[in-house]
């Protein structure tokens, strides 16, 4: 017993490893990180695409507003009928390829608007489009056209490329 009791003296305490630490990762931490950095750099290209894509239509907007305002002041039915139709065109060459949309005129220029756009009818501001901008100033209202043309620039999605 007196041996045992020795050999149980020589005995030391269990020691434990070390507690795991956060550092180095694992590995599959690391592809987790590298996902999520995939992912943060694709979603910010997505989102400066999507704000490139919008800057034609928010300028044509900021124009649009500009004449709008032009209009309410001068009340010049003819300079400001001839501005937005030009607008329209200018819109329309940036969104639209431009073998389609560059000789469009009068009747098919309506139609082409009519086509492009959902739920408004060009065919109502055929006066303010095709009429109003070669007859003298008169004291017209344009606030439909202003209205039509709006909605129709918010229509409008990714510019075209061709």
């Amino acid at each position: 017993m007196a041996e045992s009791s020795a050999v149980l003296a020589k005995l030391h305490d269990i020691h434990l490893p070390a507690p795991i630490g956060w550092w180095p990762l694992a590995p599959g931490w690391y592809l987790l990180l590298f996902l999520c950095l995939i992912l943060i750099v694709f979603l910010i290209y997505l989102a400066r695409r999507t704000y490139a894509n919008g800057q034609a239509k928010r300028q044509a907007l900021q124009l649009l507003e500009v004449y709008e305002q032009e209009y309410r002041r001068e009340q010049d039915s003819q300079a400001s009928s001839m501005k937005v139709s030009e607008l329209l065109r200018r819109v329309a060459l940036v969104y639209f390829p431009r073998e389609e949309v560059a000789s469009l005129q009068g009747e098919a220029w309506l139609e082409f608007l009519n086509k492009t756009s959902k739920g408004i009818e060009f065919n109502k501001l055929r006066n303010y489009l095709l009429e109003i901008p070669y007859q003298p100033a008169t004291d017209i209202d344009l606030q439909p056209l202003f209205h039509c043309a709006k909605a129709w620039i918010k229509q409008r999605g990714a510019p075209c490329l061709s």
